[in-house]
Formats: C-alpha cells, structure tokens, sequence
C-alpha cells in the first residue's frame, strides 16, 4: 500500500510539475523557465544519457538496459521487453538505482527536475539518496528472475 502511495504522490507532482513549469532542451542544455540548469548528452554505447553541470562535471550515467520477460508479455509487447535506466550518480557514495525509461531527453530531464535531483547545476544529496532508495534495483532483479524456473524435487 504505501508503495502505491509514493508512486500516486510521484505520479502527481510529477503531472503538476510539467504544467506549471517549462522545460526545454536545445544543444543538450536543459532549461528551466528559460534559465540554464544542466546539459544532457546522449551517448551511443551503451544507449544512454550522460548528465552534466554547467561547468562540464559529470553529475549522473542513465544507461538503458532491456530484457524479456515473459511475465510482461502483452499485445503490444509480445516478447514482453521491458526498458529501463541503470542510473550511477557521480557523488561521494557513487549511489545507484534503476527506474523504468520514461521517454527522450525533455521527459526524462523534466523527471530529474521534478524529482529534485539537480540543484544549482549540482546534485542534491538529500535528493539523490531519497530517490535510489525509493526506486532501488528492482529492474535487475526481475531480470535476473525472468524466466526462471526453479523445481524443488523432495526425493
């Protein structure tokens, strides 16, 4: 229950946030409200984004990562493919955490944005924990259960 709770609170401020606030992205530089916040660049290998200040540090790795999974397989998706981002923070604690591939490059930096990720051209660590905990490893988890059979013969 309460993991639906925070996902209807993220869901919504994350709808709210994308009313009242304009985000633009033009030459990998994220904008807010008109008002230079980050640059975004897309890497080729592995899919990805690399996050950066203002000043060129490297703040974060969004690397895309897909498998099948046969649990997930729908009309739509009949191989049941399932996309989502392996995140590295380039912090003190190098933090980690996946979350499910929300989009290009504007709905994935209105998402940092809206998640308060990035302040100031830097990151937020209050921030960046609270959302690795929220989110966590889930993804590579599942991955690794996908398909798996396992038979536990009492013989």
């Amino acid at each position: 229950m309460k993991i639906i709770l925070i996902f209807s609170i993220l869901f919504l401020s994350f709808a709210s946030f994308s009313q009242k606030q304009k985000v633009k992205v033009k030459n990998d530089i994220v904008t807010l409200d008109g008002s230079p916040l980050f640059k975004i660049v897309s890497s080729n290998y592995p899919d990805g984004y690399t996050f950066y200040s203002l000043d060129d540090d490297k703040l974060a790795v969004f690397n895309s990562q897909f498998y099948n999974d046969p649990k997930q397989v729908t009309a739509g998706s009949p191989e049941g493919r399932v996309g989502y981002f392996e995140i590295t923070f380039f912090n003190e604690d190098l933090d980690k955490c996946e979350i499910r591939i929300v989009g290009f490059k504007k709905q994935l930096a209105q998402h940092i944005i809206s998640a308060g990720l990035i302040v100031d051209g830097e990151l937020d660590e209050t921030a960046v924990k609270q959302f690795c905990v929220i989110n966590g490893s889930k993804f590579s988890e599942d991955r690794k259960n996908s398909g798996t059979t396992i038979i536990i013969n009492n013989n």
